[in-house]
């Protein structure tokens, strides 16, 4: 058992300080001698990352997110699988028999919302409306999956109601520090190029898009921006589908903005596909946002981290082409070890929060980008 010992202590020690960086003091010296990626950016653009509950409980994690961005997104916690209050809402169903009530609950998003409010960054929410994180309850009489579907009406009544008391709350406990959303995500299918047939579209039809950003627009605070939020944005088929249903919303008014997720990695896709995208939505006229940004690569060799830092310069110089319409660019991540696609090492910092090549690319994206 003895030569066990040390192998077992040190997975004891990995998993207590999982989330911080290490080693601490090595982190805070890496962390407050570079430059400050929100300052290099203002007066462009927001630059900012996405940041999961974990990452407030690390003191070295929460001074990197403090120096270095103007805006944060919670990873999961405003999504509404975090923030409806399932007991709760079937309780009020009960008790009333109205099938529209909805109650809301934002204990998991509190870390980042204080912590936001108390150091004056910005905070972008994600995401009003997105099939995988809806529970099946969601849409069943009395949230309860064994029970029959709803009708589109009372379906329609529960998501009004829901985007009501999710603004209605914020407003209520933290006004002004969430200054954007996104209001539906990745509502367009990749094989079909048109609207996805998830429980959305079942119960109410194909039109659950405008009517989430027709709820939307009506109950959110004077100048709260509304995005639509997807992805493989670069390839032709998947963006003439975003188009029209960009299209569709801008007619009725209720859109402001798109979101571009670019979970990319080194050679896919180029840029002469990305800057073709960029260009065709940023002709509708909306803003525009880099929502989640990482880059993958393959290998962890010193060649490795200059392509990456190569395409993250590149993506940055695009950006900027844009900084008129440009809201945010956001990093889908703190570090490489937190994220996702952590096998691709994807971020600005590795998992010791040492500012990789790809960080300094961000930081001067006009010596990495040939």
């Amino acid at each position: 058992m003895k030569r066990y010992g040390k192998r077992i202590l040190a997975l004891v020690l990995t998993l207590l300080l999982a989330g911080s960086c290490l080693p601490a003091a090595a982190a805070l010296k890496d962390t407050e001698d570079i430059p400050s990626l929100k300052e290099i950016y203002a007066g462009k653009f927001d630059f900012g990352a996405a940041a999961p509950q974990r990452a407030f409980q690390s003191p070295e994690l929460l001074l990197l997110m403090k120096k270095q961005f103007s805006i944060l997104t919670p990873e999961n916690e405003l999504k509404p699988n975090y923030v409806v209050d399932w007991s709760a809402s079937r309780k009020a169903v009960l008790e009333t028999g109205d099938e529209t009530a909805v109650k809301v609950a934002f204990n998991a998003a509190l870390p980042l919302l204080r912590f936001a409010k108390a150091n004056g960054i910005k905070v972008h929410g994600h995401v009003l409306l997105w099939h995988i994180e809806t529970r099946e309850d969601f849409f069943h009489e009395g949230y309860d999956a064994s029970k029959p579907v709803l009708s589109r009406e009372a379906m329609l009544g529960r998501l009004e109601n829901y985007i009501r008391e999710v603004f209605a709350w914020l407003e209520e406990n933290f006004p002004g520090v969430v200054i954007s959303w996104d209001v539906v995500n990745e509502a367009i299918d990749d094989g079909t190029k048109t609207i996805r047939q998830s429980n959305w579209y079942t119960v109410v039809g194909e039109d659950y898009v405008q009517r989430a950003f027709e709820y939307a627009r009506r109950y959110a605070p004077e100048g709260t921006l509304l995005y639509y939020n997807d992805y493989n944005t670069a390839y032709p088929g998947k963006l003439n589908g975003i188009v029209k249903l960009l299209e569709t919303l801008i007619a009725d008014g209720t859109i402001d903005g798109y979101g571009f997720q670019m979970h990319h990695r080194v050679l896919e896709p180029g840029m002469t596909m990305l800057s073709n995208a960029v260009k065709k939505i940023a002709g509708l006229g909306l803003r525009l946002r880099v929502s989640e940004l990482d880059v993958g690569i393959f290998g962890n060799m010193e060649e490795d981290f200059a392509k990456q830092a190569k395409k993250y310069a590149q993506v940055m110089q695009l950006m900027l082409e844009y900084a008129d319409q440009t809201e945010a660019v956001e990093v889908w991540g703190l570090k490489d070890d937190m994220s996702y696609r952590s096998y691709e090492y994807p971020l600005l910092f590795d998992a010791r929060c040492t500012p990789k090549p790809a960080f300094w690319a961000v930081a001067e994206p006009e010596k990495y980008a040939e």
